[in-house]
């Protein structure tokens, strides 16, 4: 029995000292993920006299959900005709019959960003434009640039 004791002993004395557990490894941080990514491209110059309108609308489709994060370069360039108003440009986006994000514009070179969080399903682009050209001076018609991003992130 007195084997046994002097066996033991030292077990128990060193059992604090021996650990099971394996060292923990440190779980890296979630990054977020572009899921998917889509480019929204418009441009239009009025070469008319007389002033005129445009408009466009777009459907961006996602496949699945996320965080949208927009990005917008917009480029607008519109005289003051002597006899009306000047035109403009205005890009809306609209998410669940709602509009959600708008701007209007007409002489600018303009970076737009927005962020929307738990999209699910589409969202739509509406750009309405009025403009015309005055042939009498060396200047280009008035035009309009959008650039869109569109990235949905997991």
């Amino acid at each position: 029995m007195k084997q046994i004791i002097v066996f033991i002993l030292p077990l128990l004395l060193m059992s604090g000292c021996m650990s099971s557990a394996e060292p923990m490894e440190s779980e890296e941080p979630y990054e977020p993920q572009v899921v998917q990514e889509v480019y929204d491209n418009h441009s239009h110059q009025f070469w008319n006299v007389n002033p005129m309108s445009i408009a466009n609308n777009s459907i961006i489709e996602f496949n699945g959900s996320g965080d949208l994060y927009f990005t917008l370069e917009l480029t607008a360039a519109f005289h003051d005709p002597l006899l009306w108003e000047r035109g403009d440009v205005n890009y809306t986006l609209i998410y669940d019959n709602e509009t959600v994000w708008s701007v209007q514009d007409n002489a600018s070179i303009t970076d737009y960003t927005f962020n929307m969080t738990n999209v699910t399903g589409n969202i739509s682009v509406q750009i309405r434009a009025s403009g015309s050209d005055n042939p009498t001076d060396m200047n280009p018609g008035d035009f309009f640039i959008a650039k869109a991003r569109f990235d949905l992130i997991r």
